[in-house]
């Protein structure tokens, strides 16, 4: 998938084609527009609003006590971004837009609800990138919002790949302790315990999680099974003797020499036998094609945290020299999940 610029009338074909840069100056402009106007409606329940039923920008922002003249250009620029109709002087959803930009869109809303907070660490990509100090949204948050609509986003994101993963992940014999490294809201721990009976899952993660995750833990009455171990995941010891450690949507938040430091420490919590299990981003390495979407996400995990998206062959070749065998992949949509085995 590439981002590109279509011409919706003859006349805009004969421009794009004649005048080449406009192809260049739109796309930058236009991508930059449609970002912030979709974050925006999201974030300003927009979208939801119009499923109640259509309204004019005037019965809009009076319901919503907004300002009239700002609700006016947005709606016309969601219109002319075909994301909403207008009919008259009344905006309402496309198919597309009521499934997917409203709460019923579930990981969709979610993720671009964070993209507000994403957007305030992207403007620092230049400086970023001149001095080479990202501050990491984890300790250096830029918008008061981001740990609120990250770890909303984290759960939709756990309750959506959980399943898919737990049926691809083969243990024999089934788990009994499980480390779950930046486990978050528990979303995959609760998943783990919910299928072995047995197990008993430790998750390592900072203060600002814990919070998150507790209420969900007794929600799922599981706390006597689930338990949060508090540090952070390069300096804290992850102790020992464990069946199964759980590495999901880390490793991009790392740079390589501690994606190295996180294996040689999963490596070591595990029993003989034991198993690593890795959910994170793909990317196809030097050899592949990379696509928009899977450069879009390195970097954007460049930005919040100084990681990026590791490549296939790279978390691979990270595990051959740990010591890690017996070495499985799946690519399930954008996601890579690997798993690998602790020598006895």
């Amino acid at each position: 998938m590439k981002l590109t610029i279509k011409a919706e009338n003859i006349l805009e074909a004969i421009a794009l084609q004649s005048r080449k840069e406009l192809q260049f100056l739109l796309l930058g402009m236009l991508g930059m527009g449609v970002s912030q106007a979709l974050i925006t409606a999201i974030r300003l329940n927009v979208f939801d609003a119009l499923r109640e039923s259509p309204r004019t920008a005037s019965e809009l922002a009076t319901a919503m006590n907004y300002d009239f003249h700002g609700m006016q250009v947005l709606l016309e620029s969601l219109d002319g971004f075909g994301l909403i109709k207008r009919q008259g002087q009344q905006y309402r959803l496309t198919q597309d837009s009521a499934r997917w930009l409203t709460k019923s869109g579930g990981l969709t809303q979610d993720f671009l609800r964070l993209g507000g907070d994403i957007a305030q660490q992207m403007i620092l990509l230049e400086k970023d990138i001149r001095t080479g100090e990202v501050p990491n949204f984890h300790f250096n948050p830029q918008s008061v919002t981001c740990f609120a609509n990250y770890y909303t986003m984290l759960k939709s994101s756990g309750q959506q790949i959980a399943p898919n993963l737990l049926k691809w992940a083969k243990f024999n014999p089934p788990p009994k302790r499980l480390l779950d490294i930046a486990g978050g809201p528990a979303e995959y721990s609760i998943a783990f315990c919910q299928k072995y009976p047995d197990l008993k899952a430790d998750i390592l993660d900072l203060p600002n999680a814990i919070e998150v995750g507790l209420p969900q833990i007794h929600q799922a009455k599981l706390g006597d099974r689930i338990q949060y171990i508090e540090g952070n995941l390069l300096d804290t010891d992850w102790g020992n003797n464990y069946d199964v450690v759980f590495l999901s949507n880390i490793l991009h938040c790392l740079t390589a020499q501690q994606c190295e430091i996180a294996l040689k420490k999963a490596f070591q919590a595990l029993r003989l036998g034991g198993t690593v299990l890795i959910n994170d981003l793909f990317h196809p390495g030097e050899q592949g094609k990379l696509s928009s979407t899977t450069s879009l996400f390195s970097l954007i995990y460049y930005v919040t945290c100084g990681g990026r998206t590791w490549s296939q062959p790279t978390i691979l070749d990270w595990l051959t020299q740990v010591g890690f065998y017996k070495i499985r992949t799946r690519k399930y949509g954008f996601a890579l999940l690997v798993s690998a085995v602790k020598p006895n």
